[in-house]
C-alpha cells in the first residue's frame, strides 16, 4: 500500500516525534539532540539518540533506528498500515482510499510542470519591472535603495496591474502553453464565477520570488504599490511545491555563508536588504510565524540563530516562540536588540550602516536574559504580589533546565535582575525542578514498553564483503540524509551499479526521485524496508552526524573514491578472463589519467 508524499510529511509533521518517543522514553536533552535509555534492549548508560533536525532516532547500542512511523511500528508491534493508522487518529488526520488506492494515476498537476510555470512567470515579473509599466515599481525599488545587482540577483519583478478584465500575466502563460488547471494550482491565477475567465492573483505589486533550498522558483510574495489596498503582502497559498511552514526565503543563498551563523527576520525586502549589506545568512520567513519545521530545516545548517524580528507586540511574540521552537531542536538563539532607533534591520541598517548593525549583531543578547527581561517587563515589580508572579514565572522556566550548573546561573542573573538572594531564587527553582524530574519518571514507568532486542544488526549481509565500498556508501548516504540538497549531486554522478551492497543499492533505488529532486526523504515510505534495513539506514546518518564534515567536497570525495573501487572491480573480474589484455587497458588508462593530470598542472 503507497500513500502520498504530501501525506506522509503532514502526518509526521502533526507527530511530533519528540513527544511521540518520550511517551515511551525519558530523554534528557543533549546538546542539539535527546538521549535516553533504549527501549529496544537493556542498558544502563543512555545511548538511544533522537535527532530533532531531521525527525528521526537511532540507538548506538543496538542499532535500532528510523523516524515516527518506523518507532511506532517497533515499540506497539504492529505493520506498516497500522503504525500510519495509529498516527493518523492521534493527530487528527483521515486516513483516506485515495492515500492507498491511486497510486498508478498521474497527479493532475506535475511538479515539473509547475516548477516550469513559476520560472516562466518569474521571468515575466522581471521583463515587467523593466518595462515602462514597471516604472513606479522600479522608483519604489530605489526608494528602498535596493541596487539592480540585488534586484538581478534576487530575481525581484513587477505584476502589471489587471485593467478592465485584462490579465497579462494569465494572458502570457497561456501563450507560453500551460493550461488553465496548471495557472490556479501555481496559485498565480484564479478563476471569475461569473465569467469562468482567468484573472492574475498578484496585481501592482512588487514581486519577490521564493526559492527552495536548491535554488527552484516554488512561489512569490508580492508587496502593494498602492498603499491604499486592504493587504500589504499577499503570498502564495500552499501548493505542491511550495509549502509555508518549510520554505524560508533566502536559504538557497544563506545557506553557502562561512559565518556558521543565520539571522532570522519577518519577510523578504528585511533579508534581501540584509544581504546587500554584506550578511549573506539573512533568511526570513513568508506569511507566517515560525515553526517546528523551519527551526527542524535551520539546524541542520547552523547552530546559532540572531533573532531579528521587529520590535513591535507581534514581534516580541514571534521571538519567544521562535526561542522554543528553535531551542526544540538544539539550536542557540541571539536576540538582535535594535532599540528604539529602528524599527527593523532594513531601517537600521540604512540610518546608521552595515558595521553599526554588526555590532549590534555581536552585542546580541542570550535568550536566557531576554526571557528574563521579557517576563519582568509584564510585571510591576514594585508591587509585591506583582513581584511574586514574576518570580513564580521565571522559576518556572529555569526549572525546566535538564543541568543544575545552567540552573544555578541562571538563577543568579534572576537574582540580580529582581533584586533577590541567589537563595531564595535557587531553592524555589530546585524544588520545581525536583517535582517535575519526578512527574517526567513517573511519566516513562506508566508508559514503558517491554524491552525487545534484536533490531539494527546485519541488515547489509555485504558489508564484510565490499567494506571498502560500504564505507563510501554510508557516508554518500549519510550526507544525503543530512543535507537533502546534496541528493541532486549524487543522483547525477552514481547510478545504482556504483553501488557493490545490496541493501545500499536498494536504497538508493527507493529513494532515488526524492534525492533528485532534492527533497527530504521519509524513512518508512510504503513499508519497503525492514526495521533492520531502517536502522542500518539511521546508522549512516548518525554516524556523519559525529563525524562531521557535512560538506559538498566531502560528498564529491566519496563518490570518486565509490566510483574508482568500482572500476578496480571491474578490471579485477577483466584480468580472471583475459590477464594479458585487461592488464595493459588497465595501465594505459592510468597513463592517460596521470597525463592529464600533469597536463592540468602545467596549464594552471
Amino acid at each position: 500500500m503507497a500513500f502520498t508524499r504530501e501525506f506522509l510529511e503532514e502526518l509526521k509533521m502533526r507527530n511530533n516525534i519528540e513527544e511521540v518517543i518520550g511517551r515511551v522514553v525519558h530523554l534528557k536533552r543533549a546538546g542539539s539532540n535527546l538521549v535516553g535509555n533504549c527501549p529496544f534492549h537493556s542498558e544502563r548508560t543512555p545511548s538511544f539518540t533522537v535527532f530533532p533536525s531531521t525527525s528521526s532516532y537511532y540507538c548506538f547500542g543496538c542499532g535500532a533506528g528510523g523516524d515516527v512511523v518506523t518507532f511506532v511500528m517497533q515499540t506497539e508491534n504492529i505493520e506498516y498500515r497500522e503504525a500510519i493508522e495509529f498516527l493518523a487518529k492521534r493527530a487528527g488526520i483521515k486516513v483516506e482510499d485515495d492515500y492507498v488506492n491511486h497510486r498508478s494515476q498521474e497527479p493532475a498537476v506535475k511538479r515539473d510542470r509547475l516548477l516550469e510555470l513559476n520560472r516562466e512567470a518569474a521571468r515575466f515579473f522581471y521583463k515587467s519591472l523593466l518595462d515602462p509599466i514597471g516604472a513606479n515599481a522600479r522608483a519604489y525599488l530605489e526608494k528602498r535603495q535596493f541596487s539592480s545587482t540585488t534586484v538581478k540577483r534576487f530575481g525581484i519583478g513587477y505584476a502589471p496591474d489587471s485593467l478592465f478584465g485584462q490579465a497579462p500575466l494569465c494572458d502570457h502563460l497561456i501563450s507560453k502553453g500551460f493550461n488553465a488547471l496548471e495557472i490556479k494550482t501555481a496559485f498565480l491565477g484564479g478563476e471569475s464565477k461569473k465569467s469562468g475567465r482567468l484573472y492574475d492573483m498578484f496585481r501592482n505589486r512588487i514581486m519577490f520570488p521564493v526559492f527552495d533550498v536548491n535554488g527552484e522558483v516554488v512561489a512569490f510574495s508580492g508587496r502593494r504599490l498602492n498603499e491604499n489596498d486592504e493587504r500589504k503582502y499577499v503570498n502564495t497559498s500552499d501548493t505542491p511545491v511550495f509549502k509555508k511552514s518549510r520554505i524560508l526565503f533566502g536559504l538557497n543563498f544563506a545557506k553557502n555563508s562561512e559565518s556558521g551563523k543565520l539571522i532570522l527576520c519577518e519577510g523578504a525586502p528585511d533579508a534581501i536588504a540584509m544581504h546587500q549589506a554584506g550578511f549573506d545568512n539573512a533568511i526570513a520567513t513568508l506569511g507566517t510565524a515560525i515553526t517546528s519545521e523551519h527551526a527542524r530545516i535551520i539546524a541542520r545548517y547552523c547552530r546559532t540563530v540572531y533573532l531579528a524580528y521587529d520590535i513591535d507586540k507581534a514581534g516580541r511574540k514571534a521571538t519567544l516562540k521562535g526561542i522554543e521552537l528553535l531551542n526544540q531542536v538544539g539550536v542557540d538563539t541571539k536576540i538582535l536588540n535594535l532599540g528604539s532607533e529602528a524599527k527593523d534591520p532594513d531601517e537600521y541598517i540604512k540610518k546608521f550602516g552595515a558595521e553599526s548593525f554588526k555590532a549590534k549583531l555581536t552585542g546580541s543578547s542570550g535568550q536566557i536574559d531576554y526571557r528574563i527581561d521579557e517576563i519582568i517587563s509584564r510585571h510591576d515589580i514594585t508591587v509585591a504580589e506583582e513581584k511574586l508572579r514574576a518570580v513564580s514565572e521565571i522559576t518556572d522556566f529555569i526549572s525546566e533546565f535538564s543541568s543544575r550548573p545552567e540552573r544555578e546561573v541562571y538563577a543568579s542573573r534572576a537574582a540580580e535582575k529582581l533584586g533577590l538572594t541567589f537563595e531564595s531564587i535557587r531553592t524555589e527553582v530546585e524544588r520545581k525542578a525536583k517535582r517535575q524530574e519526578s512527574k517526567a519518571k513517573k511519566a516513562v514507568v506508566n508508559n514503558a514498553l517491554r524491552e525487545q532486542s534484536g533490531f539494527g544488526g546485519g541488515a547489509n549481509a555485504d558489508k564484510l564483503r565490499f567494506s571498502s565500498e560500504a564505507s563510501h556508501e554510508e557516508a554518500i548516504l549519510g550526507l544525503i540524509l543530512i543535507r537533502s540538497d546534496f541528493g541532486p549531486i549524487a543522483v547525477k554522478e552514481l547510478t545504482e551499479d556504483d553501488f557493490a551492497t545490496a541493501l545500499n543499492k536498494k536504497i538508493f533505488n527507493l529513494f532515488k526521485d526524492d534525492f533528485s529532486e532534492g527533497r527530504e526523504i521519509v524513512l518508512s515510505k510504503d513499508g519497503v524496508l525492514s526495521a533492520k534495513e531502517i536502522g542500518a539506514f539511521e546508522n549512516c546518518r548518525a554516524s556523519r552526524l559525529a563525524l562531521g564534515d557535512i560538506t559538498v567536497s566531502a560528498l564529491k570525495s566519496h563518490i570518486s573514491a565509490l566510483k574508482s573501487l568500482r572500476e578496480r572491480n571491474e578490471y579485477d573480474k577483466k584480468i580472471e578472463a583475459d590477464p594479458a589484455n585487461a592488464l595493459n587497458e588497465y595501465l594505459n588508462k592510468l597513463k592517460k589519467k596521470k597525463s592529464n593530470i600533469q597536463e592540468d598542472d602545467n596549464n594552471g
